[in-house]
């Protein structure tokens, strides 16, 4: 009796323990599945209402208007577009304006074009301004105007911020202009497109790492040209570079190194977040990079990118600000700009981070004539 009161309860024992055992994996599972389903929630977590949403909480009848009149447009994204921010981070004449033009032409993208213009010519670099400066992107990089009361005013006086915005400035223009420059009106907007594009030419890469570090859906195209075409263009194509950081090829290859180094820093940490592109490797097959660099970012070589590419390589303008004209045809214009003595200075400044990026050193004049200044590109 005594014995068969022992196996009863030793039975009950492992029951009870069968019972917990199977509770607990129950009870992980479950939390298991769901921190898998939030964390993929938060991975594709993006508020993007539709264009039906945002009418409804419009009561401004001018806006109503317009978001009536751009619907069709609108229906031309691609459905399976992915939520995206693209973060072109460059120097001043470094084809920075071309390749953010490309970006902008693919619909569905919202285009914040040099929103550092009000810092001035002066390159921005971890310290004071940073925290500053990255609260201003993460706002507009996620359609949060409110409070940001100096940027707006700064764009109202300076249109080219929000003009080079071809879709926000398409519904800015059927409307009294002030309008567009209210932050609810900004919000609504700008929060119906599901990619924005951003162009930086005064915001080093060791800044820009923290907007990668906070969302997952930013990616950096770091987008490198010769310094000494660089320089041969702000000397020669521009009268408005005139601060120390501008002009001096210390500074800019002092900033390049810095970003270099800072981007295989990146690389190992986010490998799918930041894309190194060369702008000669751009402009001499630019129907063929272009289609690359949408490919990385998750987008397809839309019809509108190719009509956008057609259009402005057929043109020729001469103005130094223009896009349109064939970019390959003038690579390696600027060995016929400037003396050989300034690439002589400039080498001296940046031989190290030419050589990490390919580009081919001069020794004599008669070697830079032979216009031979691409070589491989031999970093990932």
């Amino acid at each position: 009796m005594g014995r068969r009161k022992s196996v009863a309860l030793l039975t009950l024992s492992f029951v009870l323990v069968y019972l917990g055992l199977v509770s607990i994996s129950h009870i992980a599972n479950l939390d298991r599945s769901q921190g898998l389903s939030s964390r993929s929630q938060e991975d594709v977590q993006y508020t993007l209402p539709s264009m039906d949403q945002v009418l409804q909480s419009v009561s401004d009848l001018d806006l109503q208007r317009v978001l009536k009149a751009y619907k069709n447009r609108h229906e031309e994204i691609p459905p399976d577009t992915p939520p995206l921010r693209l973060i072109v981070v460059s120097t001043w004449r470094s084809g920075s304006t071309l390749l953010g033009e490309v970006l902008a032409s693919y619909p569905g993208v919202y285009y914040h074009y040099e929103p550092l213009t009000p810092y001035g010519l002066h390159q921005i670099s971890p310290g004071v301004l940073q925290n500053e400066v990255t609260d201003l992107l993460n706002k507009i990089l996620h359609c949060q105007y409110s409070g940001l009361d100096e940027y707006l005013k700064f764009a109202f006086v300076n249109p080219d911020l929000f003009v080079r915005n071809t879709r926000l400035w398409y519904m800015c223009g059927a409307m009294p202009r002030t309008k567009c420059y209210l932050p609810e009106n900004l919000n609504k907007l700008c929060s119906l497109f599901p990619v924005h594009a951003m162009k930086l030419v005064r915001l080093r890469l060791e800044v820009v790492k923290d907007l990668v570090a906070a969302d997952p859906k930013v990616k950096i195209i770091f987008l490198v040209r010769d310094p000494r075409a660089v320089m041969a263009s702000r000397t020669r194509n521009i009268d408005w570079c005139e601060t120390r950081e501008c002009i001096d090829p210390g500074y800019l290859c002092a900033d390049m190194s810095r970003d270099l180094a800072q981007y295989l820093v990146i690389k190992e940490e986010y490998p799918d977040n930041i894309l190194l592109l060369r702008y000669e490797d751009f402009a001499n097959d630019l129907y063929k990079k272009s289609e690359e660099i949408l490919k990385w970012a998750g987008l397809t070589f839309h019809k509108n990118v190719k009509s956008y590419l057609d259009d402005h390589t057929t043109s020729d303008e001469e103005e130094p600000w223009s896009t349109r004209h064939d970019p390959k045809s003038r690579v390696g214009r600027w060995m016929k700009m400037i003396r050989f003595d300034e690439v002589a200075r400039i080498q001296y400044h940046c031989r190290n981070v030419m050589k990490s990026l390919g580009y081919r050193t001069f020794s004599s004049i008669s070697e830079m004539s032979g216009g031979n200044a691409v070589g491989l590109l031999n970093i990932p």
